[in-house]
């Protein structure tokens, strides 16, 4: 087996990077952390929810006193100062937690490939601990139907959410591997194995 390695799967929102991510995880073996559930538990800890509630109001927490996350994403992916703000007050919690675990990785590997699944990878002081920088990218149409459908949103909301976003040139130039994942999920995991066969062998993940 060819020694373990941190992998970057980035790209914007609703392009199929976890998509990407389950099915390696499944088929391959791979470790895989996901920055936004890690983002979700670090919005619950004291600490962050004060900044937060500082930050946004009151509005954004529901009756027992948690943070409301469609409340709050709502109020910063309608302004790009928000959003930014947000990112100030979580990112260095979250960056913080994710360099722990690829760091225990390190020392302890138990797998072929460490996926680290992070739409902001790029931006943030991770993109230092990944190997390789693959990117998963779909059409800004497909993209906004993804949102409406998953997260119950109308289109202006979900168009909101696109826009909000690093441009897809960006993430497209920093690429090590680029994947394309705005056709059907067939084709997707069709892609991914000969990518996988391809830069790995199936020997190795198997």
């Amino acid at each position: 087996m060819k020694q373990s390695k941190v992998i970057g799967i980035t790209g914007s929102i609703a392009a199929g990077k976890s998509t990407v991510c389950s099915y390696l995880e499944e088929k391959y073996g791979v470790r895989r952390l996901d920055a936004d559930k890690t983002g979700h538990e670090v919005i619950t800890r004291p600490e962050v929810v004060k900044e937060l509630t500082k930050a946004f109001g009151k509005a954004i927490l529901d009756s027992a006193g948690v943070v409301n996350r469609k409340a709050l994403g709502s109020i910063v992916f309608a302004d790009p100062h928000k959003l930014q703000l947000l990112n100030q007050i979580t990112h260095p919690v979250i960056c913080d937690e994710i360099r722990c675990r690829i760091q225990e990785f390190r020392q302890n590997p138990d797998a072929p490939i460490f996926m680290l699944e992070a739409i902001e990878l790029l931006r943030t002081p991770l993109k230092d601990m990944v190997e390789e920088n693959w990117v998963v990218w779909a059409d800004d149409e497909v993209r906004v139907q993804r949102i409406m459908k998953r997260q119950n949103l109308d289109e202006q909301e979900a168009r909101n959410r696109v826009q909000s976003q690093w441009s897809q040139e960006n993430y497209k130039a920093a690429a090590d591997v680029l994947i394309d994942g705005g056709g059907t999920v067939e084709e997707l995991h069709e892609a991914l194995d000969r990518l996988m066969e391809r830069m790995y062998g199936k020997e190795d993940h198997t």
